[in-house]
């Protein structure tokens, strides 16, 4: 029966479709119950406000966001450079859903809170194995839009506005440059984070601030951030061919509207347990058309909606799937898979936070339109309501251009020499694991549930109790356990770490493209238990791990890790030999982030922080913060007899 309707279904899309050029409806719900009539006319689904516009999808170009060039590069002897970077977060009006939504245009412009003016915020893009210096300045006005919307830093020693923390998603940074929810940077302050850069991946920098990382989010603040080891950046060169591969960079996220053409987030009814939109933006254009040449691509895919998950698949003019044809997945949240996986036909999940890259070759498909779909699953993603064209996400147009191919390399690398996570967990550490997972055992588990209506962890929440893991031992490794019930899904985030999912228990087994992906975003389906194993590296200090459904974050679905001596670890036997090493004290000087406002981690008002100049960055590169990626010339000599499989290599 249900394959009849399917059938039925898809070929009343293709006649509408052919015979009318009319854009495909969503085959998820009858017409007459998810889209609007008229303007003004809003329409529920599941309980969750559409906007009340009549849209009309796929009338603007795609392009990749903006890319942030350095303001400096400064380099020690022996080639090692760090960057320097500047952001401004202010409020600003845009307006870009005037094309799709013609109503938009006579109504004054949407307000968003931007990094350098931008949705999203502009790429930075940093060459593997040096560092980078960026500066966040904090300038969202204390009069404007969102004056009396959120104003927690009011009462605080006369600080004001609303307050920003920056996580580069992704990173292995040091505690006072991760986003610490509570560490607040306010109007008219600023301050700089320092990141090491240490391996290749797709990354992205988004708000944290505690209880509103879901507006600030939503309303703008985010942006990819991508270390890469292409030749023409400076790199070493990446695997496979993908030098010579063009790319295009996805931000996916879905926004609705108020009659007023503006963004609407309403946590405390319609939107207090998730948050879901039905116009779908693509790197900060609605619904946007792709033109592309019939030739290889290489999709970064970032999921940075708040709630919603997607389930995508390229799709040609008859709705027939082609993404398992044409396309390889060759990279997870942590960079590189050793050898690719195969593009599911089922479609790929990719949850709030998860990253994927993906190759397509659309070298046999001149002059086809395509369509990136998204697909519905209710076994993976439970409730998430479809809108009237939340199935569509970017229409393809491949050119008649005649190309010079080149296929796609993709022959297995050998061991270690792509991904980190290869040279710190050993095939041992992973049969022990597995081991451990058919003996029932695990180091920690973490339950995810609702608990006197909060989102919680173990019963517990950010208010209740932080700290959730208190003796995770430096340089070791540990086996986690990850459990929800109930209708509920999770995307869950470690900070600090990539892991390895192993094994997953529940509707699905674990996917070939996510098992033994470097990954650093768990999909937590409904009734679900998910085992991962993670080698916690050289950094000490408290570190959050969360639900990246932003709703749940803010309503306390957070707790923290705190990692210790590894002599002293949960797991102390599997300490790596170089925790002994003598530049622990240089590198590191034990910084504990209880209080996030250390020294010169803390935000400063704009008039009292030091001028961002060539003698500052020089300063912050001879600081060598990040001693145990980057150790100078003269500690050779104390590291001689030690291994240190965290160090960066550059070129």
């Amino acid at each position: 029966m249900n394959f009849l309707y399917n059938l039925l279904v898809i070929n009343i899309l293709k006649i509408n479709f052919i015979n009318s050029q009319s854009i495909l409806i969503s085959p998820y719900g009858k017409q007459s119950d998810i889209c609007p009539r008229k303007t003004g006319n809003i329409i529920s689904i599941n309980n969750f406000p559409s906007s009340p516009f009549n849209i009309i999808p796929f009338k603007d170009d795609f392009k990749n966001p903006d890319i942030l060039n350095a303001k400096e590069k400064i380099c020690r002897e022996d080639k090692h450079c760090i960057y320097s970077y500047e952001m401004n977060i202010e409020d600003i009006q845009l307006k870009p859903f005037n094309n799709i939504i013609p109503e938009c245009s006579k109504l004054p412009g949407t307000w968003f809170l931007t990094y350098n003016g931008k949705i999203p915020g502009p790429t930075i893009i940093m060459p593997t194995g040096h560092e980078s210096l960026v500066r966040f300045n904090n300038k969202i006005s204390v009069t404007k839009y969102f004056k009396n919307q959120y104003d927690p830093c009011l009462p605080n020693n006369k600080r004001s506005g609303r307050p920003i923390s920056v996580h580069l998603h992704g990173s292995a940074s040091l505690a006072p440059y991760d986003g610490w929810a509570e560490d607040e940077t306010c109007f008219g302050e600023t301050k700089d984070y320092v990141y090491p850069n240490f391996r290749s991946g797709t990354g992205w920098y988004h708000d944290h601030a505690l209880h509103i990382t879901a507006h600030n989010a939503y309303y703008g603040l985010a942006g990819m951030y991508f270390i890469t080891a292409k030749k023409s950046i400076g790199g070493c060169g990446e695997p496979w061919n993908l030098d010579d591969i063009e790319e295009k960079h996805f931000i996916l996220n879905d926004k609705v509207l108020n009659s007023k053409c503006q963004l609407y987030i309403d946590p405390f009814d319609k939107h207090k347990d998730n948050l879901y939109g039905d116009i779908n933006f693509v790197s900060g254009i609605p619904f946007p058309n792709m033109k592309l040449e019939p030739k290889l691509y290489r999709f970064r895919l970032l999921n940075a909606a708040v709630s919603r998950p997607y389930l995508l698949k390229i799709v040609d003019e008859n709705l027939k799937e082609i993404s398992s044809n044409i396309c390889k997945i060759i990279a997870a949240d942590g960079g590189f898979r050793d050898e690719p996986a195969e593009f599911p036909t089922t479609g790929l999940l990719i949850g709030v936070a998860e990253r994927y890259e993906v190759v397509c070759d659309f070298s046999k498909l001149q002059n086809k339109i395509l369509y990136l779909y998204n697909f519905k699953d209710d076994k993976k993603m439970k409730d998430v309501p479809y809108f009237c064209y939340s199935h569509l996400v970017a229409k393809l147009i491949i050119s008649s251009n005649s190309i010079n191919n080149i296929p796609f390399i993709y022959e297995p690398i050998p061991t270690g020499q792509i991904n980190i996570m290869t040279k710190v967990l050993s095939q041992e550490d992973i049969n022990k694991a597995f081991n451990m997972i058919n003996n029932g055992e695990s180091h920690r588990q973490f339950d995810f549930g609702r608990s006197n209506g909060h989102w919680t962890i173990n019963g517990e929440s950010w208010a209740t109790m932080k700290l959730a893991a208190e003796d995770v031992g430096q340089n070791t490794w540990e086996l986690w356990k990850f459990k929800t019930g109930g209708g509920w899904f999770h995307p869950v985030h470690i900070h600090l770490i990539d892991f390895l999912m192993l094994k997953r228990d529940g509707d699905f087994d674990i996917q070939p493209y996510e098992y033994l992906s470097p990954k650093d975003v768990l999909y937590l389906a409904p009734s679900n238990t998910i085992w991962v194993i993670a080698r916690f590296g050289a950094h000490k200090g408290d570190y959050m791990f969360h639900c990246h459904n932003l709703i749940h974050e803010d309503d306390d679905m957070m707790r923290a890790m705190r990692i210790i001596n590894g002599e002293n670890g949960k797991n102390k036997d599997t300490a790596k030999q170089y925790i002994v090493n003598p530049l622990n004290n240089i590198i590191y000087n034990n910084w504990k982030y209880s209080d996030p406002m250390l020294g010169d981690t803390a935000a400063k008002k704009t008039n009292l922080v030091t001028v961002f100049n060539t003698n500052y960055i020089t300063e912050t590169l001879n600081k060598n913060l990040y001693r145990i990626f980057y150790p100078l010339p003269a500690d050779l000599e104390l590291t001689k007899n030690y291994t240190n499989p965290w160090q960066s290599k550059w070129c």
